[in-house]
């Protein structure tokens, strides 16, 4: 299933919050303005009604083109062209909206304006986007954003950033589409543009809905609707309320669903947001089906394909083609529901390139099967009539033919399945097997730590102490005395610093949070590296390996860092949340490449993996080669229930 998806449509002028006002004023120019200014006019005009009236917007525009093209202007040329694009595409006429762009593309270059060309690139991108051609999308938004990085233009790389995780996200490499979010995230807070990080956290909600994490999804959903109303940029209202819905929905909370993508369908007809307005009903006529409304899930479903094939936006025409089909089996009518997946499989395999699903064989083969019984019936009649001893001889063979095929290919099922069930079962075994192998032999490394730790603290620290006391005896002579118990101060402390990174006596006995803090301190005592610890509704963990794991994980990359990033502070938290522990670690050193991880050859980045597979932890790491500033966040599910 595919959520909204909430592009950073054409942020490329100022002045899109007072709308209204600019409207009026313009208006007010054109009644007097002759020659370059008239046409300016209209220009201007037409971008500040690309959204609300598009059609106005539009007949303003090709009057400034034809004004343009008489006076030999190509500089407002190229500004007609790209807007009457804009016009277009808001209203879902991609053909067209791509015809001028192209236009206006071929005209930037030459003039050689190279941050307009990126406008018009990171346009292109996204009608392409919006008809499902992500390999063209990708490629116009990636020569927009390597051109906007070389005019140093942060608020253009943050857009481009959030259309290329649009597309990332499209494709379901949610991991990668996240990490542009960020990016974008960091330089619009930086900016303090309002809109840019309601833009962000929308897409967050997005993404979250993806993840199976349907509460954060509605929150920040929830949360970017509001922001866009404070801000008073009701077109992209459609989008959050949308994704709210369907996160009301993955929560059970069917009624709440059903209201909010009410008002996403109202909101999108009144904004004339086609492909939006098909996505939305597609999804509207599944809750439909849902609560038991048959007639009414098959209505809107057909109304959204009508749209969707009007648009020639390829992905809603597959999901309206599949929410047809369920309607259609759900009601038995299988010949319709077989026609629909069909249809559906095709657009499918268009934009994709994958094999057929199984599931239309097994249709294909259900109603073959109806429609031979329905000609054997028939036939059998017709004979019963001529013959009925040859009628009743056929009726047995083909009874006794249909019977064998019928066990041949129930038995073809039962070996199959059994043989795949087997196969299931022995990779469970497997894994399982590894778990419990990776899972002894960590914990016997503890274990023999703990023990050496004990030793050392115990034994030798109580042996190196009676040395010292022997040695401060009167009979000694003083300055051999004084340097006896300053070598023997030495050691001491030093055994307690193998003894501390061995095993942390304060991780067995206090917890994480306070082993991490005498980590902290012990650092800070070089005064070249300040490192502080936070924690936040922060509850007990009770099993020792799983707290043992978190604080190796986070010993490990912390002395990675002091090794090797040159920072001068590293921050970490620890937040736990209602179903998950997180922990970030940041510092202001070196950023690297992280794809160095996946070939490295050492022991720290294996030892982390394997202690995060013991505990079905997660690691992101987020770094960039020459910028300053590494963020890493270990999220480990389930702790809470561990906990207290």
């Amino acid at each position: 299933m595919k959520t909204r998806l909430f592009l950073a449509l054409f942020l490329l002028a100022e002045g899109l919050f007072a709308q209204n006002s600019n409207v009026d004023s313009l208006k007010t120019v054109l009644t007097t303005a002759t020659g370059s200014d008239q046409i300016k006019a209209l220009i201007d005009l037409c971008w500040e009604l690309r959204f609300t009236n598009a059609d106005s917007a539009r007949e303003y525009g090709l009057k400034a083109l034809a004004l343009a093209r008489e006076a030999a202007d190509p500089a407002l040329e190229v500004e007609a062209l790209h807007n009457i694009g804009v016009t277009h595409e808001a209203q879902g006429d991609y053909e067209d909206a791509l015809k001028y762009e192209l236009e206006a593309l071929a005209l930037r270059k030459t003039l050689g304006d190279d941050v307009k060309t990126a406008n018009t690139l990171n346009n292109i991108g996204i009608i392409h986007d919006e008809r499902g051609d992500y390999a063209r999308a990708l490629e116009h938004y990636y020569q927009a954003h390597q051109i906007y990085e070389k005019a140093g233009d942060k608020k253009k790389i943050a857009m481009v950033s959030v259309n290329i995780g649009v597309v990332l996200k499209a494709q379901a490499d949610y991991k990668l589409a996240s990490k542009y979010y960020g990016n974008a995230l960091k330089i619009y807070e930086e900016l303090d543009n309002r809109f840019g990080i309601a833009a962000c956290h929308a897409n967050l909600g997005s993404v979250l809905f993806y993840l199976a994490r349907y509460d954060s999804s509605l929150q920040y959903s929830l949360m970017a609707t509001e922001e866009f109303e404070q801000q008073n940029i009701l077109q992209f209202l459609p989008m959050t309320i949308c994704n709210a819905g369907m996160a009301y929905d993955k929560l059970g909370m069917r009624k709440e669903a059903m209201t909010f993508m009410l008002r996403a369908v109202k909101l999108d007809e009144e904004y004339e947001s086609k492909k939006e307005l098909a996505f939305a009903l597609i999804y509207l006529s599944k809750l439909y089906a849902q609560d038991g409304r048959p007639e009414e899930a098959r209505r809107q479903a057909m109304r959204g394909l009508e749209i969707a094939t009007s648009i020639d936006a390829q992905e809603q025409v597959m999901e309206a083609r599949k929410a047809l089909s369920q309607i259609y089996s759900d009601q038995g009518r299988h010949r319709e529901a077989l026609e629909q997946y069909m249809l559906y499989t095709a657009v499918k395999d268009s934009l994709f390139r994958k094999e057929k699903s199984k599931q239309i064989v097994e249709m294909q083969t259900k109603y073959d099967t109806e429609k031979k019984e329905s000609e054997i019936k028939h036939l059998q009649q017709e004979n019963d009539l001529k013959d009925a001893l040859l009628g009743r001889n056929r009726v047995v063979i083909i009874a006794l033919v249909a019977l064998a095929i019928a066990l041949v290919f129930l038995g073809y099922l039962f070996r199959n399945r059994l043989s795949l069930k087997q196969r299931v079962e022995l990779e469970e075994t497997k894994a399982a097997l590894r778990e419990l192998q990776l899972h002894a032999v960590i914990t016997s490394q503890e274990e023999e730590r703990r023990r050496f730790a004990t030793d050392l603290h115990d034994g030798l620290g109580q042996l190196i102490s009676a040395v010292k006391l022997n040695l401060s005896r009167e009979e000694v002579e003083k300055r051999s005395l004084v340097q006896a118990v300053a070598v023997l101060n030495e050691m001491n402390a030093e055994i307690r610093n193998i003894a501390f990174n061995l095993m942390p006596h304060v991780l067995t006995t206090s917890g994480l949070q306070e082993a991490l803090e005498e980590l902290a301190v012990r650092i800070n005592r070089t005064e070249k590296i300040r490192i502080s610890v936070g924690a936040f509704d922060l509850v007990p963990i009770h099993e020792t390996e799983k707290k043992v794991a978190l604080y190796r994980i986070c010993q490990e990359w912390i002395n990675n860092v002091i090794k090797y990033s040159g920072c001068a502070t590293i921050n970490v938290q620890l937040v736990q949340h209602q179903q998950e522990l997180v922990i970030t670690i940041e510092d202001d050193g070196v950023g690297f490449d992280t794809a160095v991880f996946v070939h490295s050859t050492g022991n720290g980045w294996k030892n982390i993996q394997s202690r995060l597979a013991m505990i079905h932890g997660h690691i992101d790491v987020d770094s960039v080669p020459g910028r300053r500033g590494t963020t890493v966040i270990v999220s480990v599910p389930g702790l809470a229930a561990l906990a207290a």
